[in-house]
């Protein structure tokens, strides 16, 4: 069941987190993650090759440490929303995110009354499988839980502002890759302009006292250079990426020495 959102604790102080991409969809890869300190990890339902039912079970691999798990649904849909957090994510993290009406339906779906008018039910992992406690179950879905939109659009950018007036939005996040194809140089991530946008959009969600992320850091580097931006929710490269990173270097050097 839902309980105390450590990184919402932190979001709340201030503090930068760092966590990663999850799309291999394996429970025991996204135990090991979470075992390994990262404050979170978004389970990828829209890249990764996941099934709506298992949710739960990597939800499962999360508890017990501090890494708090976030999936990501493939668009802004009511249904998929409602099955990730009965499930017991902790937020959901959605593309495509275009204008004001986006954001306030997104809300609306996410949070119980008086917040929104998410369908209810106790009877899932997220409310312990049990009515005893419904007034606490609420509170925790309400407050507990984070709202992460995606800004991946020429029409995004535009509409930022006005997104931002969401209270229910936490963090945006800014789809680098996906920027980079509308405003017409697909895959330069260091193209000025690109970078100039996606600075300018910090500095509005900043100023609207909500996080910010994007890009995905493969070093301390890169890293460094999103928090000089401005950016606190810091999404650190993808497990599958990591793991053959890791190998092909073992298997390079073996190569090299056999």
């Amino acid at each position: 069941m839902l309980v105390r959102n450590k990184l919402k604790e932190k979001i709340n102080k201030g503090e930068a987190v760092i966590g990663t991409w999850n799309t291999l969809s394996s429970p025991l890869v996204t135990e090991v993650l979470a075992q390994s300190g990262l404050d979170f990890q978004i389970i990828d339902l829209e890249h990764g090759p996941f099934a709506m039912d298992q949710v739960h079970l990597h939800v499962s691999s999360c508890e017990g440490s501090q890494c708090t798990p976030l999936v990501r649904i493939p668009e802004n849909s009511d249904w998929m929303a409602l099955q990730v957090l009965d499930q017991g994510a902790y937020g959901v993290v959605v593309p495509h995110i275009e204008s004001l009406d986006d954001a306030k339906a997104l809300a609306e779906v996410t949070k119980y009354y008086p917040k929104g008018s998410r369908g209810f039910t106790p009877f899932s992992k997220a409310g312990g499988y049990s009515d005893d406690s419904i007034s606490e179950y609420v509170d925790k879905a309400i407050y507990e839980t984070l709202n992460i939109v995606i800004i991946e659009s020429k029409k995004g950018l535009e509409n930022l502002e006005e997104i931002l007036k969401v209270d229910a939005i936490d963090v945006v996040y800014f789809g680098a890759y996906d920027l980079s194809q509308a405003l017409g140089f697909p895959g330069d991530m260091q193209h000025s302009s690109l970078i100039q946008e996606i600075q300018q959009g910090i500095d509005l969600v900043n100023n609207a006292d909500k996080y910010a992320g994007g890009f995905v850091p493969k070093n301390k580097e890169d890293v460094q250079k999103m928090l000089n931006m401005g950016m606190r929710f810091i999404t650190y490269e993808v497990d599958s990426s990591l793991i053959h990173k890791s190998f092909n270097s073992i298997s390079s050097w073996f190569s090299e020495i056999k």
